[in-house]
């Protein structure tokens, strides 16, 4: 399959992720402290569940191409031989030099938006349909260089005195990551575009829904949602008053 189309449609998304407003506010030096934080304890949730997602995708890739790359990828995330070294690790030191509580990241309570998009990685990690986790791989790595470098610079206006090489870190090792799946899409058929460009679009909306949390999206209703009007009730079937209406 040739990647030529396949990079226009991943631009587009990246594009689209540039245009959130917590993407440009954080470019801005405008996005406020709390946000910063939240979404560094979002990214902190998918980076935990990261290795975990590459393992279930190794469960069932037949591509012995894909195969490599992702356990080259899953082999960055482990530390490379070195626990020490994991990137989740590599994180929690973020954290201290952020001098922020490890129990605060702890207890930090997930709104829907990072539910989603660890919900839908795993699920596509479990899908069995490899155009659709390429796609979504392609994308998840690519978005590294535009949400990283905006959290760089949200985090260093609120802490000027940061030194940290966390992300530039991750952002050249995920460049690499980016280059081998694009070989993976050039072995795959030309039959699996539809899923591979789906599994693009989720993508995006996965890191969207995350980035959404952080901007307090998600935050004006935390309860379980219940709706109590009996004509809604399965249970009970629709009211009279539905029933006089047909």
């Amino acid at each position: 399959m040739h990647a030529l189309g396949i990079k226009e449609q991943v631009e587009q998304s990246l594009a689209a992720v540039r245009n959130h407003p917590l993407i440009t506010s954080a470019e801005a030096g405008t996005l406020p402290l709390e946000n910063s934080k939240r979404w560094i304890f979002c990214a902190g949730r998918e980076s935990r569940s990261f290795p975990w997602i590459l393992k279930d995708l190794l469960a069932w890739t037949p591509d012995e191409k894909v195969r490599i790359i992702l356990e080259e990828n899953l082999h960055d995330e482990l530390g490379s031989g070195d626990p020490a070294h994991a990137h989740f690790l590599h994180y929690l030191h973020l954290l201290d030099e952020l001098r922020v509580p490890r129990a605060e990241f702890d207890s930090y309570q997930e709104r829907l938006g990072i539910k989603l998009a660890l919900s839908l990685a795993f699920n596509i990690a479990k899908s069995r349909n490899a155009g659709r986790a390429i796609g979504y791989m392609l994308v998840n790595e690519a978005m590294t260089p535009v949400t990283y470098t905006a959290a760089k610079s949200a985090l260093t206006g609120h802490f000027p005195h940061l030194r940290t090489n966390f992300f530039d870190l991750h952002i050249e090792v995920d460049d690499h990551h980016v280059a081998a799946l694009y070989e993976a899409v050039e072995a795959l058929p030309e039959t699996d575009r539809e899923d591979l460009e789906f599994g693009i679009a989720l993508g995006r909306r996965g890191m969207e829904t995350l980035l959404d949390e952080a901007y307090g999206v998600f935050d004006a209703h935390l309860e379980p949602i219940t709706i109590t009007a009996p004509e809604w009730n399965p249970l009970t079937g629709v009211s009279e008053g539905a029933e006089t209406a047909n």
